[in-house]
C-alpha cells in the first residue's frame, strides 16, 4: 500500500501517487492530455463536476505539457482526486495501489460474492438502477482482474440476471476482442433462440470486422444466416442483424442495396413505446454505428436524426454517453457528406470523458478520426489514435483511415491535374 506521510507536504507524497493521479484523471477524461487545449477542457470539466477550478496552466504543468518548476500543490491533487471520484489522496492510493498482503484467493472469495449476486438477486425488471450499478461496479472489477472474468462469465451466464443485464445490457465492446468477446461464446451456446444467436453472433462479427479477421467474420455469419427475424424480437436485435450483413458485405465486397432497403423496411414498421424504448434498446442506436463504420453516411444520419426525436435524452437511465456516441457518429457523417461546419460545431461539443464507459476507447478512437478529418490533428493526437488501435485491436479503423487519406491525396492530385 503507498504510505501518504506528512500529506501537507507535496513534496513527501511519492511520485508513485502523481502517476496514479495522472493515470485515473486521464481515464475520466477520455484520453491522455497532450495539448494546451485539453487542459482547458480538462479544466472546465474539472469546473463543472466539483465546482472547484483547477487553472489550465497548471494542468499543463501537472501533465507534463510544460517544465514544472515545484510540485503540485495538495490542493490541486484533492480537486484531481475529486474529479476521478475519490473522496480523499489515501481513498484513491488504495483503490489503485493492491495491498502487498491482498492475496488471490481474497479475490476470488469475492469473485464467488459476485456470482452469488448475480445468481440469488430478485431483480425488479430490467431497469432496476440499483441493481444495474451493481453491474456495472463488476464490470470496473473485471477490467482490474481479467483474470478472474472466465469464471465469472461462465457462472452468470446461467443465470437470468446475467443474459439480461451483464451481456444483453452492458455490452462491452472495448473488450469485445478481449474477456467479454469471449465471454460471448458462454451466451450463445447457453441460450439457443433465435433472437440470442443472432444478437451474440452479431457482435462477434462485428469484432471480426473490427479486427479485420475475415476468416471468423464468414464462419460467426454463418451462423446469422440461418437465423430468421421475427416480430417477437426485440428493436436492438434487428439493428444489430442488418449492422452484421453490412460488416459482411463490405468485408467481401458484397452489393449493400438490399441491405438497406430491407432494414429500412422493417424499421418503418417498429412501433416504439414511450414507456419501454431506451436509445440505447432501439434500432437507431444499434444500426447506425454499422452504417458510418461501412461508410453508408446519409442512411446513417436518417436512423441517428430519428433517434434524436424519437428518444429525448431524459427518457433515459443509462449512461448519457449512448447520446455523445450519436452525436459522435452524426458529426462523422456529416464531415463525409459535405457538411464540416456543421460536423466542427458538434466535434467542439463532445469530449472523450462523456463517452459511454463500455464504449469509451472505441468512440476516442473515431474522435479522433473526426478530428483528422477536420484538419484538427496533429503529432501527439495522432500517436495517441495509434496506441488506443493497437490496445484494442481495431486494426480496421486503422486501415480506414489510410483509405481516407488515400482517396483526398488522389482527388487532390486529380484537381491539380
Amino acid at each position: 500500500m503507498i504510505s501518504i506521510e506528512n500529506i501537507s507536504n507535496p513534496k513527501n507524497i511519492k511520485a508513485e501517487l502523481y502517476s496514479i493521479i495522472k493515470n485515473e484523471a486521464e481515464e475520466t477524461f477520455g484520453r491522455r492530455l497532450v495539448t494546451s487545449k485539453d487542459c482547458i477542457q480538462l479544466s472546465e470539466e474539472i469546473y463543472f463536476k466539483t465546482a472547484f477550478r483547477i487553472n489550465s496552466n497548471t494542468l499543463r504543468r501537472f501533465f507534463g505539457l510544460v517544465k514544472a518548476e515545484y510540485p503540485p500543490s495538495v490542493s490541486t491533487l484533492n480537486i484531481l482526486t475529486r474529479y476521478c471520484g475519490f473522496n480523499s489522496l489515501d481513498e484513491i492510493a488504495g483503490a489503485k495501489k493492491v495491498p502487498e498482503n491482498y492475496h488471490q484467493k481474497e479475490n476470488r472469495n469475492f469473485l464467488n460474492y459476485l456470482i452469488t449476486l448475480f445468481k440469488s438477486t430478485q431483480v425488479k425488471d430490467t431497469n432496476d438502477e440499483t441493481f444495474l450499478a451493481l453491474v456495472k461496479h463488476t464490470i470496473t472489477f473485471l477490467c482490474q482482474n481479467p483474470k478472474l472474468a472466465d469464471k465469472f462469465q461462465r457462472a452468470i451466464v446461467k443465470t437470468k440476471n446475467g443474459h439480461e443485464f451483464y451481456f444483453e445490457q452492458f455490452v462491452h465492446i472495448d473488450k469485445i476482442n478481449s474477456f467479454y468477446g469471449e465471454g460471448l461464446r458462454y451466451y450463445i451456446n447457453e441460450k439457443k433462440t433465435p433472437e440470442t444467436q443472432i444478437f451474440g453472433y452479431s457482435l462477434l462479427c462485428q469484432r471480426d470486422w473490427l479486427i479485420n479477421d475475415h476468416s471468423a467474420l464468414k464462419k460467426n455469419f454463418e451462423h446469422i444466416k440461418i437465423q430468421s427475424l421475427s416480430r417477437a424480437m426485440r428493436s436492438f436485435v434487428y439493428g444489430k442483424y442488418f449492422a452484421a450483413h453490412l460488416f459482411y458485405a463490405d468485408a467481401f465486397g458484397l452489393d449493400t442495396e438490399r441491405i438497406l432497403i430491407e432494414a429500412y423496411q422493417v424499421h418503418s414498421e417498429i412501433k416504439p413505446s414511450k414507456n419501454s424504448y431506451k436509445l440505447f434498446q432501439s434500432f437507431e442506436y444499434t444500426f447506425p454505428i454499422a452504417l458510418v463504420l461501412t461508410k453508408h453516411f446519409e442512411e446513417a444520419l436518417y436512423y441517428i436524426n430519428y433517434a434524436f426525436v424519437t428518444y429525448p435524452e431524459t427518457h433515459s437511465y443509462m449512461d448519457q454517453g449512448c447520446y455523445k456516441k450519436m452525436s459522435l457518429l452524426k458529426a462523422i457523417a456529416l464531415t463525409k457528406t459535405g457538411e464540416e461546419e456543421y460536423a466542427a460545431k458538434i466535434f467542439n461539443q463532445l469530449r472523450p470523458s462523456q463517452f459511454y464507459f463500455l464504449s469509451k476507447k472505441m468512440d476516442t478512437i473515431l474522435y479522433l478520426l473526426l478530428a483528422g478529418y477536420l484538419k484538427k490533428s496533429n503529432y501527439k493526437l495522432e500517436k495517441q489514435l495509434m496506441d488506443l488501435i493497437e490496445e484494442t485491436g481495431f486494426i480496421k479503423l486503422q486501415l480506414l483511415k489510410e483509405n481516407d487519406f488515400a482517396m483526398q491525396s488522389s482527388l487532390s492530385y486529380s484537381k491539380q491535374s
